[in-house]
Formats: structure tokens, sequence, C-alpha cells
């Protein structure tokens, strides 16, 4: 058998199995037309539909729906690869449909099951037994429902799992900003030992009715009736009261709304998380910042924060995290004896905020700001200073763990305002600082394998110009680091000693690596025999 019915016959084995590549061909010579649904009319892309009267429905339709096209399943190969045919199957030659596409040379078994509905087999009284035995099942299958599974104990990034006064199993949630605007979404996880602050935006529609009903704005919302399970267990033993904690806290104000003024409204919280390692949580207490809402207000921004603790050092460490030990770190809060150093930031709204200036990263954020008619220069240039500076830091944390009673861990901001103060009043133009650099110089200190970054010092500069009080203000804070940095040579190794002893008949097994001095020594010890021979 030559080459060519050699691979002819292989093909034709292929196809006889029904192993043979499947092609669809535009044909109206289907049995049942499924896709006839309009009897007169000329159904889209249905190819079989005889009110088409079409020979050849590619030509019209773009594609054939499923079922409406003869199936075909055809062998082919290259045209010039066959010599002689003598397959008693039909075969087709498909012509090149480009220049470099050959002509095909195909085989078409017939298997005339492919184009008609198999008839079912027939049930009776007799076959109806023995079928639905067979086949049957449930007539309803409940639904598979994945049971969650748990470790012994909390491992760094796990979900802290609570329990509901209802008994619900759930998770402790850290509100987080979603979106453009940063609205807070509830729907944010805590992670077990990560400790990290989020803040995000609730919008206010009317103080008169959120101020009660919105159960975010009160502290209640963050702790009541939630209690912490020690560890992760499994969801059938979450009824025992032993294996949870609640959520203490010392806050139990509602916010109350008194001539146009909503009170004791939530601005930060802090939940304080105290472990014993493998042993689980043993404390979880939480914290409020309470602020006044007026009815201008159509915004507040809040801040979460979970600050974890072991148990050991609970009662020594205070509730406060370093930026770096000793030196600072990439991202982190530059430190102030207030607390973090901020920077402006506007909200969705385009209210002002602020949020934490973060070593080493230059950044630029600003928001607007408006005076009123009857108010005096002086008072909004007084608030223009106040949004750019925050709460007026003095001094700058020389390293990321700098301790508020060490004198020698801070450096001195130098501030430089601008040489007029604002005067007169908004019905003419006021002397207004519109923009605050906060310059910090840093540096990289101790070893080249692992520098320690710290604060040098520390420039505010303030730029103003007359501006119209009823005008909306952009006021812009812009921080940047410049690296002062001054590194030394690279390290070098010590020199290799490439001296080589002398070779002779007391030292032939001297290595070759040995020291001058060991060469030397040995070359003395051995001329001394030989000296006192000829002495003698």
């Amino acid at each position: 058998m030559d080459l060519q019915h050699f691979v002819l016959h292989l093909l034709l084995f292929g196809a006889t199995q029904g192993s043979g590549t499947g092609v669809t061909r535009a044909s109206s010579g289907v049995a049942i037309c499924s896709c006839d649904l309009s009897p007169g009319n000329c159904d889209l892309n249905c190819c079989c539909d005889p009110d088409c009267n079409l020979n050849d429905p590619t030509s019209v339709f773009s594609f054939c729906l499923p079922g409406s096209t003869k199936a075909q399943f055809r062998v082919c190969l290259y045209n010039w690869l066959m010599f002689r045919s003598d397959t008693p199957y039909p075969t087709e030659q498909i012509p090149s449909s480009s220049p470099r596409s050959p002509e095909l040379f195909c085989i078409l078994p017939t298997q005339s099951s492919l184009n008609y509905f198999v008839t079912p087999q027939t049930v009776n009284q007799t076959t109806f037994l023995s079928l639905s035995s067979k086949y049957s099942g449930a007539s309803f299958s409940s639904a598979s429902e994945n049971i969650p599974t748990f470790s012994s104990f909390y491992k760094a990034g796990d979900t802290i799992l609570t329990i509901s006064r209802f008994g619900d199993l759930g998770v402790l949630r850290q509100p987080a900003p979603v979106g453009g605007q940063s609205l807070c979404s509830d729907a944010n996880p805590a992670r077990f030992l990560y400790s990290y602050d989020t803040s995000c935006v609730r919008l206010i529609s009317n103080l008169s009715e959120s101020c009660t009903t919105d159960p975010s704005l009160g502290a209640h919302f963050y702790y009541q009736y939630i209690r912490i399970l020690k560890v992760p267990t499994d969801a059938t033993v979450l009824v025992l009261r032993n294996a949870t904690v609640p959520i203490d806290s010392t806050v139990n104000n509602s916010p109350t709304y008194n001539t146009d003024t909503c009170e004791n409204v939530v601005s930060k919280v802090l939940y304080t998380v105290l472990y014993n390692g493998a042993q689980g949580i043993t404390n979880v207490s939480v914290s409020f910042t309470l602020v006044n809402l007026t009815s201008t207000s159509l915004s507040i921004q809040q801040t979460f924060r979970l600050l974890y603790k072991p148990v050991s050092s609970a009662s020594l460490v205070p509730a406060t995290t370093r930026s770096g030990n000793p030196g600072y770190l990439v991202g982190y809060p530059v430190l102030t004896e207030n607390g973090p150093l901020t920077m402006l930031r506007t909200l969705g709204n385009g209210s002002c905020s602020r949020s934490a200036v973060q070593f080493g990263m230059n950044t630029l954020g600003g928001c607007t700001i408006r005076g009123h008619t009857s108010e005096l220069c002086s008072n909004l240039s007084t608030r223009a200073y106040e949004l750019l500076t925050g709460d007026s830091p003095q001094r700058l944390g020389v390293f990321g763990n700098a301790s508020v009673a060490l004198e020698g861990d801070w450096t001195t901001i130098i501030y430089k305002n601008c040489s007029q103060q604002g005067s007169g009043n908004c019905s003419t133009s006021c002397l207004l600082p519109v923009s605050l650099q906060m310059q910090i110089l840093k540096a990289d200190v101790g070893l080249f394998s692992n520098p320690q970054s710290q604060v040098l010092g520390a420039r505010f500069v303030y730029s103003c110009r007359p501006v119209r009080c009823q005008d909306v203000t952009i006021l812009q804070t812009q921080v940047s680091f410049t690296d002062l940095t001054r590194r030394g040579p690279a390290p070098r190794s010590a020199p290799t000693v490439t001296g080589r002893a002398p070779v002779g008949f007391f030292n032939a097994f001297l290595s070759n690596t040995a020291s001058r001095a060991s060469a030397a020594s040995l070359l003395l010890l051995s001329l001394l025999p030989w000296t006192c021979l000829l002495s003698t």
C-alpha cells in the first residue's frame, strides 16, 4: 500500500468511527425545520425555512441558526496528496478560497441519523415500572450548601467572626471608601492583626431626619449586640457564650437633634483588640470621637481603625503605633506631637477634609473656601490658615519611633507666614493664604545593608494673594521630601594573600595558598638543622 492509500484508509477509519471534523453547510435538506416559527413568512437566519425559497441561504443570511442546516461529517486532506480514491463513501472536492489555500479532497461518510429525530421508546403499563426504577429520582433535590470551615485559631489576615443577638454568624466590619466620592461601604471586613486606618464619607440629605434615623451616625451601631468569637469555631457551637466576648464601650450617647444641630455624631471609631496568641481574642473595646453637625453640613468624614495588642504588653504599650523602628518607612504617617501630620484633601461634594501625610511621598491636595458678606477679612484669613495647617503642629518626629518624653526625638518646624495680614471686610478684596508648601528634609543613616530614614528639618511656607470673599477660592497643600543623604564609598573586602611558600625538601607538603608569614617560619625552621650541621 502506498503512502496515499495508507493516509486515506486512516481517514476513512476515523470517519467511520465518528471522530472526523464536523463541518456545517447551508442546506435546505433538513427533514424537520425547528426554527420555522412563522408559517407563511421567512424566519431570519432559519436556513431550512421553506418559505425563504433560497438555493444558497448563506448568500442572504450572515449565519444559520443551530439545527437549520444539514449536518455532515467531513474528513479532508489536500487534493494534491491524493493519487487514487477507492473509498465506498461519497467524496467532494472543495475549491480553494484564496491563492494560499489549496484545493481539498473530502470524504463524506453516510450517517442518516444525523438529520432526524430519534423516535423515543414506547412506554406502557408493562415497561413503566422498569423504566421508572432505572431513571427516576427524588422530585426535589436539596441544593448543596458550602459549609464554611474554620481553623482552631486566628491567623494574620483572617476575618474576625461575630455573633449577633439572634445567633447569626457574621464578621466584624471596618467601613472603607468606595467610588469616586469615597462613600462608606459597611461590607468591608476587618482583618486580624491588620492595623490600618480607613476614612470614608457619609452623605446627609436631611440632617433633621438622618440625625436620629441613620444608624451609622450613632455609636451603638458599632458595638451594641455584637459579640466576638475568641477563636474560629464550627457554626454548630456558636451558641456557647463562653466562646465569645462582648465589645465594651463607655460611650452611650445617641445622636440628638437640637435647634439645627445634630449632637453626638460619630467621627472616629477605634477598636482595641487584646489577643493571647493561639488562645484567641480575650477582650475588645471601642472608643469614639463625637462631633456636632450643623444644618449646613451635607456630609461627614468618618475614620475607622483596629489596634491589636498582645495581652502580655497591653498595660505597657500605649494606644499608638510607630511609623518605623527607628527609621521612617515609606508610606507611613509623618509624626507630630499631636499625632500624624495631615494635609488638605477634598470630599466628593467639594468640602474640605484632611488626610495623613505619608513619608517619602510627594503629594498635592486641596479644597475650596468661600467667605460671607458680613465676614471680616481677618476671620476669613484665620479660617484659611486653620484649613491649611490643621492642628498647627510645631514639631516633627525625627524617627518613626519618636517618643514624646524624649526632647531629642523631635525637630522644630520653621514657619514662613505671609508678610501682610488680611484687613478690611469682604466688600473689598482680602489678602488670603491660598497655598501651603510643606518642605521636609530627610536622609538615610546607618548601615548600607539596613539604612534608616530620618527627618532632618521642615519648613512650612504660605503663599497669599488678594481674593474676593464671595468668590470660590481654591486652597492647596503641597508636600515635598528632599533627600540629603551623603553616601560614602562602597565597603571593600580584605586583600587576598597571593604569596607562595618555597618548595623544598622540608616543606614539600606545604599548601600553595599558605601565608607569607607561615612560609617564612617554615623556611627558618628548615634552615636551622643545616646551620647546626655546618657549624660542627
